[in-house]
Formats: C-alpha cells, sequence, structure tokens
C-alpha cells in the first residue's frame, strides 16, 4: 500500500483580540449627581450617592473622618428620609430638596420625644450636627438655623461634657493590677492592652494596634532633648482624628508595660493584638473578655475607658497637688489648673482643653492651692507592680 503523503498540520488561526472595555471606577469628583433630574420615586438611591461623594469627609475640616461616624451619619440620614415618608404630611422628596419645613418636621418631633424623656440633649446636638452636614453636602449650608430656634426649652438642648461622677476604676473601689492579672490567665493579649491603657492613658482602639518593637523611640529619635526621658511611646495607629502624639516612657509603670508588650508581640512588625485576627476581630475578642470578666458598667461598674479616666486625674494630681473636682479635689490656681489641662489634653490626643472637662470635672475658682511639692505623686505613692504579673 503506498504511503500516505506527509501533509503539514496547518497552525491554528488566531483571532483577533477583542478589545477589553475597561471599567472605570467613579471617583468622588465625578459630576453623577448634577446628571440626574430631580425624583422622589428614587430618593434611595440619590442618598446612596451623596453619601458614596460626601460622607467619607469632615463636616469643616480638609481631612477624613473615622469609619464609626461614616456609619453613623449613614445611618442618620437613612432615617431621616424613611421619617420624612412616613411623616403624617407624607412627604414624598428628593434629598437634594430637603428643605425648611422639613427641618421643622424633624426638630418637632425631637422635641416631642425630648418632652417624653426619650432623647437626651447629647442625641439630639449629634442629630442636628448630621443634619447640618447633610445640608452642606447638597449645596445649602445656611439652612439650618441656630438650634435653639427649633426647640422651647433650652434644656433639650443644652448638654455639659463636664464630668460629675468620677469614673476612674479607683473611684468604684476596683484594684486594677488585680483584674487585670486575672484577665492575663485567661488571654494575654487583653491584659497587654489593658495595661498600656492604664500606664499610658491610650484609647482602646490604639492599645490594640500599637506594635512595641516599631512605636518605642529614642529621645534622639523622638527629636526630643537628651536630658528628658530617654524613650517615647509613637502612638499615631488607631488614633482619634489620626493625630498622633509622643508618650514619654517616664515611670516604672510604663517600663513594665512597654516591656510586657514587647514581650507579647514577638516580631518587629507585631501589634499587640492577636496576629491571627483582624483588627475587627480583636476589638471583638476585647469587649468579649472584658465582659467575661465583669469589666462592664453592669458587672464592676468600669470599662476599659475608665483607665483612660484614671490616667488624667493622677496627671492632673501630680502636676497640682490636687485630685480633680470631680474627685472632690481642692482650690487649685487657675494658671496652673489652666496648664494642667492643656497638658492632659495634649497627652490624651484632645485637641482642646475643654474636652479634658469630661475627664476631670471643671475648674472651681478659689483660692491657690498649696504647692504640688507637698502632695506625693500618684506614680510614687501606689508604685506599680513590674513585669508579667
Amino acid at each position: 500500500m503506498p504511503a500516505t503523503p506527509h501533509r503539514p498540520t496547518p497552525a491554528p488561526t488566531r483571532r483577533p483580540a477583542r478589545a477589553v472595555p475597561i471599567a472605570r471606577p467613579r471617583t468622588y469628583e465625578q459630576p453623577a449627581l448634577t446628571d440626574l433630574p430631580l425624583n422622589p420615586r428614587r430618593g434611595t438611591y440619590v442618598l446612596n450617592l451623596i453619601l458614596q461623594q460626601h460622607n467619607w469627609r469632615h463636616s469643616s475640616k480638609h481631612k477624613g473622618v473615622s469609619h464609626k461616624t461614616i456609619a453613623e451619619r449613614a445611618r442618620f440620614c437613612h432615617w431621616l428620609f424613611t421619617f420624612l415618608r412616613q411623616h403624617s404630611k407624607r412627604f414624598k422628596l428628593d434629598p437634594r430638596s430637603f428643605s425648611g419645613r422639613h427641618v421643622e418636621a424633624v426638630t418637632a418631633h425631637w422635641q416631642a420625644e425630648a418632652h417624653a424623656g426619650r432623647m437626651s440633649p447629647a442625641t439630639i446636638q449629634t442629630y442636628f450636627s448630621f443634619m447640618r452636614t447633610f445640608a452642606g453636602w447638597i449645596g445649602k449650608p445656611r439652612l439650618l438655623k441656630p438650634i435653639a430656634s427649633y426647640l422651647d426649652d433650652p434644656a433639650l438642648h443644652r448638654r455639659s461634657l463636664a464630668a460629675t461622677v468620677d469614673k476612674t476604676w479607683r473611684a468604684q473601689g476596683v484594684d486594677a493590677d488585680a483584674v487585670i492579672r486575672e484577665v492575663e490567665a485567661h488571654d494575654r493579649h487583653a491584659a497587654v492592652s489593658l495595661r498600656l491603657m492604664q500606664a499610658f492613658g491610650l484609647r482602646f482602639k490604639e492599645s490594640l494596634m500599637l506594635r512595641p518593637h516599631r512605636d518605642v523611640l529614642t529621645a534622639q529619635q523622638a527629636g526630643r532633648p537628651a536630658d528628658g526621658p530617654a524613650r517615647y511611646l509613637d502612638t499615631h495607629r488607631g488614633t482619634k482624628g489620626g493625630r498622633d502624639r509622643l508618650l514619654p516612657i517616664d515611670t516604672p509603670q510604663r517600663e513594665a508595660a512597654v516591656a510586657q508588650a514587647c514581650r507579647l508581640a514577638i516580631g518587629p512588625d507585631d501589634s499587640v493584638s492577636d496576629p491571627r485576627r483582624t483588627l475587627a476581630q480583636a476589638e471583638r475578642r476585647l469587649r468579649y473578655v472584658m465582659e467575661r470578666h465583669g469589666i462592664t458598667r453592669a458587672g464592676l461598674k468600669v470599662v476599659p475607658h475608665g483607665l483612660r479616666h484614671q490616667d488624667a486625674a493622677d496627671a492632673y494630681c501630680a502636676m497640682t497637688g490636687q485630685p480633680p473636682p470631680v474627685a472632690g479635689g481642692g482650690a487649685v490656681d487657675a494658671a496652673l489648673d489652666a496648664h494642667a489641662r492643656q497638658a492632659i489634653a495634649e497627652h490624651l490626643g484632645h485637641g482642646r482643653p475643654a474636652i479634658v472637662n469630661a475627664y476631670l470635672g471643671r475648674h472651681h475658682p478659689g483660692a491657690p492651692a498649696s504647692s504640688p511639692a507637698a502632695h506625693p505623686n500618684p506614680d510614687t505613692r501606689n508604685p506599680e507592680p513590674q513585669g508579667d504579673e
């Protein structure tokens, strides 16, 4: 049989590559809203576009806001237009048509709720601020009048940030060191977080996100004078408003807290929280541990933030020689009191000294207090245990 002649296999034909359209993500600067005419029937869609474009930014400053603020403002805006749709007047509006009569309907509802004892002045102030911010987003920054114009009683919206109750663990008769030792037997990460809150007055998230090997600086690295503390804690992760600060490591209690954190975080980039968990999981875990050990208002009647109050109170006592007013302290010279409050505000990461009233109470004017040297420093009066106790 004659051999079949060899025929070369034809090369496969290639289809020309089809151009794939590139999906361009929408940016905050794209004027999507200006392309949409007013239409009450797609109010929720428009509201979400407004939130997408504006909700990430601060109402008056050129910076972003926290995830907590973003979530709270979004919930309020959705409640606002749901309330207006369900109002007895059945308002049907595109969110961009929000006007003065809608403001009056909402604030009248708040006034009735406040008179019935179901809304506090703090809540009304917060919601009113959110509503003013929203008005600015839709190009109506002067829409809202002063809050007093809408409510018949100033007491309904006036709130005092000054503390009237001592929220420190000490005031509730809770031995912080003993409780933290109990927590340590159950969860070392939670215990170290509490130690850092106790020693430096850190916030909940600041303590969890601290990377002790990276965030401990020498005085030279921190740009501080050599005749001061040798080391500083560079607190910039998890801070409120992104405001970073350098905290001196200048007491045995602070040295012990940093040493314990360094032993817990093995890697140079490890934080104090469990490396197997995300930040959200670590926060939930810490709250669970607090509940398990009774560190709640319903349990021991204290919360982790009370350690921050205690740090502020100890600092005030060290600088003025008197406990803070909320703890029954005596008269302090006004200039010395103002200096102490300014220093404590900077230490806690607050921009305004007036915020310190929420920790210390209001200053009571009176005769100058005795010299601070006549009163023991709380750090030396009650020395803290060192090491992993």
